[in-house]
């Protein structure tokens, strides 16, 4: 075990099933892949594809139906300290202080008043939220909300940090700065992220590396590298090399968005209304 690198992500012939009998559902097929210690990934995908639900079962949230996931050569058994978890919504408690939310995992850990502050306020300075540390969440920005979520998650100081769509919830111009902020924080600690996005240009800025996923049930379709250099910044995003990365990922993304709504479509019932799914799976006039 001890030869393991720390922050190692395999996920070995997952699959996952919801329900049983005639209402199972089969969210995730035969998905395998490792993420490398500080290494960050992103899994993109048509809506509805497993990347959520893959996420949670990192995290311990969710059990397999079959295969496994290990972190650090460690089979994962309900969620971890190891492993933190940042989500869309903004989970703060609304009657902690910023420094207080910051603090909470680290008090759970027994860790002394004294080093709690140190270890917040020293966080909270690289996100840039050290004068808000005494303010209540709902006296921030949703930008700076999520800022506090990613602080609190590296407070504890985890291996694997999963992130499920964390900005998407923010306006256009907020989420290209934390994109910025996240990458600069990430820079500095190098631990391994796994990062659930629909945004492809998000994916891009952010990854070393990048897993599209099929249409349900959710299978690896490609994996794409990502050779731009670090540190990453908003001029890249004009480079050729970035604009290629986006029409490619986009061309993936298209077949399969396609292929869930024909999928969709047929199980609708289309020839009431006199139309029928092609062989690309496109809706198709009879």
């Amino acid at each position: 075990m001890s030869d393991v690198p720390k922050g190692q992500i395999d996920i070995r012939d997952m699959r996952v099933v919801f329900g049983a009998n005639g209402n199972a559902v089969e969210a995730v097929s035969n998905v395998s892949f490792t993420v490398q210690p500080g290494e960050f990934v992103s899994l993109i995908g048509p809506s509805g594809c497993g990347k959520s639900t893959l996420l949670n079962i990192v995290a311990g949230f969710v059990e397999p139906t079959n295969g496994f996931v290990k972190v650090d050569g460690a089979p994962v058994k309900g969620p971890s300290a190891n492993r933190g978890v940042v989500f869309q919504q903004y989970s703060l408690f609304p009657w902690l202080t910023v420094r207080q939310n910051v603090e909470f995992g680290l008090r759970m850990q027994g860790m002394s008043s004294g080093q709690r502050e140190t270890s917040a306020r020293t966080l909270l300075g690289l996100a840039g939220l050290i004068a808000f540390e005494n303010h209540y969440p709902d006296q921030l920005s949703g930008g700076m909300k999520q800022r506090v979520g990613i602080v609190r998650a590296l407070a504890t100081s985890p291996q694997v940090l999963l992130m499920d769509e964390p900005f998407g919830a923010l306006d256009s111009q907020t989420r290209v700065v934390m994109q910025e902020i996240l990458t600069n924080m990430w820079q500095q600690f190098r631990i391994s992220v796994l990062f659930i996005t629909h945004d492809i240009e998000e994916s891009i800025f952010l990854s070393d590396r990048i897993f599209v996923m099929t249409a349900r049930p959710g299978r690896i379709k490609a994996e794409i590298p990502v050779p731009l250099p670090r540190p990453r910044t908003p001029e890249m995003t004009a480079t050729p090399a970035f604009i290629a990365l986006v029409q490619r990922l986009k061309a993936l993304i298209r077949e399969e968005s396609l292929a869930a709504m024909g999928s969709e479509l047929k199980d609708g019932g289309l020839s009431g209304f006199g139309m029928s799914v092609g062989p690309n799976g496109v809706a198709e006039v009879m």
